[in-house]
């Protein structure tokens, strides 16, 4: 007979503590309750209780009142490997946090703890290290090469050079689930929306290092992402990924800079585009669903109502609750790090919750993230479930698909009328000069539910067979995007529109003379561009055609700013020691933009 193995024999020695984290008023807040542990998913799979919440609070209480006679004795505090293997059985779903009568914030409480097991080298687990190093090397956590990084773009949307929206799409849709980020930027092109991506410029979030407790390459990842989607001068940045839409709405600040655009998640960014009447629901979809809170969308982020307000826009679709939802809703079992770790047992909470789906006797589980997509779905192959589950983009690309116009009905030819006599006299003559009516011609009705009034349609040409993308739609039509042609000058020439747009709260940390100079300037609306063109315009107005350079000393080089001027630019330079704030050059760059707006308006009447 085979002897079980010990799950803890891989577990390194004891750690020697050196300090504490500063959680002391998070430990003297616990009341020892235990209302966390019936919540407690981890707690179901391994059921001790130094899994549970409370369990390891009591824990780190031992660690931190460590009494005088043990610090007489010079007695030293250890890290059991038992209680770092226990920190790391939590999937950091939160929903200790939502039953706890002292209100104390675990979801960050746990990460704090954990960054403090890694810094104090008792952490993180196995499959977490592997992870990290693949970020730190190739920027993403499944080693793949940044070069194919962009490579999920769908051929049939344009790439906008000046987008509305930049749609980052995360290591998951970059490189294991594509098809959501294609469906997502074909819906959002369907909308008429303008959109790019960082492509091999996009690098991880770092939210699965974060959550695990590394945080070293935090810094540079922010770095590289805000600075993309600042150089791009897009509005509004999208994502389908939870996981990436928590981390950039709240991460980033901690370690570089909020980002400059208004975070979306895509269901809240479809929410808003239907209400504005620019995304038609053309088809119906006619089924049962029930939809699960991703908790770092959910209880993490509070967007709740947006994709359910979504599901109730759709005409054949009847929505059913599950028992636990919103702030109390199960965790699928893939976050924290508790998959890559723990993977049967992530796979035995999914399971869990596709029963939950079960009792609603919904034919479809909705959610907006992939990481529960790919869990929830192995939990309903585990039980042999018919459930099937998607992700909320999925439906909408089949319901926002073009409606095909009707051809107009055939009708039997009238028998011919008796013609009437023809007129004599002055009559005559009045009736010949008299204009023909103009022909009646017979105007198909749209398909279309809830016609958009207001947005101005793409022009959608006979659709064409889909080009060969990994895990594309097979349903979808998508419609072709026709790109307006270039204008022959050396720098784009300007759009029509206005640059002034609504800005979202900035809160940017970076305090280069450069950085605030660009910063003042996004807070009066005005949206720019690093680094642009072929003459490296350092900050670039484009659609105003003002180039902006901050320079240490000396001038902007004469033959550059020759050639931009003659294009119809107006160039602006500020040395470095003459910018405070930004504020004075921010107002100086905006009349300018002003001025040669009109200039370029006037140019085209």
């Amino acid at each position: 007979m085979k002897a079980l193995e010990n799950p803890f024999s891989k577990l390194k020695d004891a750690v020697v503590v050196t300090k504490m984290p500063r959680i002391q008023q998070e430990l003297t807040a616990c009341l020892q309750c235990g209302y966390c542990i019936s919540v407690c998913e981890a707690h179901e799979q391994t059921p001790w209780e130094s899994v549970t919440p409370r369990g390891k609070i009591y824990y780190l209480n031992q660690l931190s009142n460590r009494g005088g006679v043990d610090k007489l004795l010079g007695r030293e505090v250890s890290l059991s490997p038992y209680f770092v293997d226990a920190m790391y059985r939590c999937t950091g779903c939160g929903n200790c946090e939502a039953v706890c009568h002292a209100n104390i914030p675990l979801v960050e409480f746990w990460e704090t703890v954990r960054k403090w097991m890694v810094d104090e080298g008792a952490g993180p687990m196995t499959a977490h290290k592997g992870m990290a190093k693949k970020v730190g090397e190739v920027h993403n956590p499944y080693g793949e090469p940044p070069s194919k990084r962009g490579d999920w773009w769908p051929e049939d949307v344009k790439r906008s050079e000046t987008p509305e929206v930049l749609f980052f799409a995360g290591c998951t849709g970059a490189y294991r689930q594509q098809t959501l980020p294609q469906t997502g930027v074909r819906i959002l092109a369907r909308a008429g929306v303008t959109v790019n991506t960082l492509g091999t410029e996009e690098w991880c979030c770092s939210s699965p290092l974060l959550r695990t407790g590394t945080h070293r390459h935090s810094l540079e990842c922010t770095r590289k992402a805000v600075e993309g989607a600042d150089g791009m001068g897009a509005k509004d940045m999208v994502m389908t990924c939870s996981g990436c839409y928590k981390t950039v709405s709240t991460d980033f600040g901690k370690f570089y800079a909020k980002a400059g655009q208004n975070v979306y998640h895509l269901s809240q960014y479809v929410e808003k585009l239907i209400a504005e009447r620019k995304l038609p629901i053309n088809h119906e979809f006619k089924a049962k669903v029930t939809y699960h809170d991703p908790c770092h969308m959910g209880r993490h982020m509070g967007v709740f109502d947006a994709p359910r307000n979504v599901l109730k826009k759709i005409k054949g679709i009847e929505l059913v609750e599950m028992t636990r939802t919103k702030e109390n809703s199960r965790c699928c079992g893939a976050g924290g790090g508790y998959k890559s770790q723990y993977n049967d047992m992530a796979v035995n909470i999914a399971a869990e919750r596709i029963r939950d789906a079960e009792e609603t006797g919904a034919e479809i589980l909705v959610t907006c993230c992939p990481f529960c997509v790919v869990n929830l779905t192995q939990g309903a192959k585990q039980i042999n479930s018919k459930i099937q589950v998607m992700d909320l983009a999925e439906i909408l690309l089949k319901v926002t698909e073009p409606a095909e116009a009707k051809p107009p009905e055939d009708k039997k030819p009238e028998p011919p009328k008796a013609k009437a006599p023809e007129p004599s006299g002055e009559t005559a003559v009045a009736v010949k000069e008299r204009p023909a009516p103009p022909a009646v011609i017979e105007v198909p009705k749209p398909a279309v539910t809830e016609a958009p009034k207001e947005a101005v349609k793409p022009k959608v040409e006979a659709p064409k067979p889909e080009p060969a993308v990994t895990e594309a739609p097979k349903e979808a039509v998508k419609p072709k995007i026709e790109a307006p042609k270039p204008e022959p000058v050396n720098v784009p020439a300007p759009a029509p529109e206005a640059v002034e747009e609504e800005m979202g709260e900035d809160l940017w940390t970076d305090n280069s003379p450069e950085a605030l100079v660009r910063r003042a300037a996004w807070n009066k609306g005005l949206r720019c561009r690093k680094d642009y063109g072929p003459l490296n315009i350092q900050v670039a107005f484009v659609k105003s055609k003002v180039a902006v350079y901050v320079l240490a000393e000396g001038k902007v080089d004469a033959g550059a700013k020759k050639e931009l001027e003659e294009d119809g630019w107006i160039v602006l330079s500020f040395t470095e020691s003459s910018i405070t704030d930004g504020e004075a050059q921010a107002v100086e760059i905006k009349a300018a933009v002003k001025e040669n707006l009109k200039a370029i308006r006037k140019k085209k009447i």
